[in-house]
């Protein structure tokens, strides 16, 4: 038999051990936090996202045909997050663009991406290893934007959990909530995609779960700290990404998604007890 001793022996190397990788996780995440988003997240942002843009239909005939259209379009979806957590807390909604640095960024990356010579900036774009580092990059600045639009929430609502929970969110997903704003600029009526009420995609339910985990933190309800919680969601974020797009994991949500509509659809909710199709989810593998 095991002898108490022993047992309180690795007991306590275990509370050390995990004590260590708390503080180490945390001084991880305060050195995150401290990284500026300008130049490296910001930068990285918009050259991702105005790459993507320019990849949908009718986006190069627009930004020829009508170029101040098309930047428009581009400025909304790269400023997205501050616009819709502004609008959501009560704040101006285009407090975004009254950072100067931030704005004129956007816009030389729009210019370079559609008209640079002989088109070298969309085809540096298109270089796989650049594409997986700039997913790094972005997912990581995706978990810190949910972190602070939720302490912005904090100022506001300290104490409605619901709340902090979607504008947090918010500061994660705004791109698809407002997508079919940006195609109502290049696209036919009838082209335009759902809107993201109906299309949930995985960036969407991602942002929600992030978002819930910093605030089942503030409440106490985790033991640990959100600097710690940042850098375990950005590794988790960006991991189930990349294998999402190098080995074409499926959306992790789905089978979620399909236990919980056994449930209801069995409790008499739904007539039958038939599992959902994933019509709606086509456009998971389109990153914000």
């Amino acid at each position: 038999p095991i002898s108490r001793s022993f047992k309180l022996s690795y007991y306590n190397e275990y509370k050390s051990y995990l004590s260590f990788t708390m503080e180490a996780l945390h001084d991880a995440g305060s050195y995150l936090l401290g990284i500026p988003y300008f130049p490296v997240f910001h930068t990285v942002h918009c050259f991702a996202t105005s790459a993507s843009l320019r990849s949908q239909k009718g986006a190069v005939e627009l930004a020829h045909k009508h170029p101040l259209a098309s930047l428009a379009g581009n400025l909304i979806i790269v400023n997205a997050g501050g616009i819709l957590t502004n609008l959501a807390l009560g704040r101006p909604p285009l407090t975004p663009f009254g950072n100067v640095t931030n704005v004129l960024t956007a816009v030389f990356f729009w210019w370079l991406v559609y008209f640079s010579p002989q088109d070298w900036m969309f085809k540096l774009y298109k270089i796989k290893p650049l594409q997986y580092t700039m997913t790094m990059i972005r997912e990581t600045r995706r978990c810190r934007k949910i972190l602070d639009m939720f302490k912005l929430a904090l100022q506001v609502f300290p104490d409605k959990w619901i709340i902090l929970v979607i504008v947090g969110a918010l500061g994660g997903c705004s791109g698809k909530f407002l997508q079919t704003t940006e195609e109502s600029l290049r696209l036919k009526s009838a082209e335009i995609s759902a809107p993201a009420f109906l299309r949930i995609t995985f960036v969407t339910k991602a942002s929600f779960v992030i978002s819930s985990v910093y605030t089942a933190i503030h409440f106490k309800l985790l033991p640990i700290t959100m600097e710690a919680a940042l850098v375990v969601v950005s590794t988790c974020l960006v991991t189930v990404n990349l294998a999402m797009v190098l080995a074409g994991l499926p959306d992790p949500f789905h089978p979620i998604a399909r236990a919980t509509w056994k449930v209801v659809s069995c409790a008499g909710v739904s007539p039958s007890c038939d599992t959902p199709g994933n019509h709606g989810d086509s456009g998971d593998k389109k990153k914000d």
